[in-house]
């Protein structure tokens, strides 16, 4: 290690040694653990955030309405909720490119139903 390197460092914990220079060394690393604690579980609940609300709202509107409801999503939120719906998004994508893929998506369940069944429904006519 460079010793201008080391005087960084030791530059750093100097502010934070004087922050806590009335508590004890035990009192000055619970804090810090719990302030660590605290940021850990408020990145936890903000990016476990469940959209299944969303894409049950979504299953409801037609190609233009989901479109401008996901239009207040950020991409990064675009893509959880293309995750939870099974689909394969790429991260490079622009955010109206995920937009257009999720309303896409969600607009035709019945027609992706109806392909699925055709054969099914062409001999279910026939035998009529």
């Amino acid at each position: 290690m460079n010793v201008n390197t080391l005087t960084h460092m030791l530059e750093k914990i100097l502010v934070l040694l004087k922050h806590y220079e009335h508590c004890t060394v035990e009192e000055m690393l619970d804090d810090l653990s719990a302030k660590l604690q605290n940021q850990t579980r408020k990145k936890q609940t903000t990016n476990v955030t469940d959209y299944a609300n969303v894409i049950k709202q979504m299953k409801n509107m037609n190609k233009e309405e989901a479109t401008t409801f996901l239009m207040s999503f950020k991409k990064e939120q675009l893509l959880q909720i293309g995750l939870q719906m099974n689909m394969k998004l790429q991260k490079r994508d622009t955010k109206q490119i995920l937009i257009e893929s999720i309303a896409s998506h969600c607009s035709f369940p019945e027609l992706y139903a109806q392909m699925a069944n055709r054969k099914s429904q062409k001999q279910m006519s026939e035998q009529i």
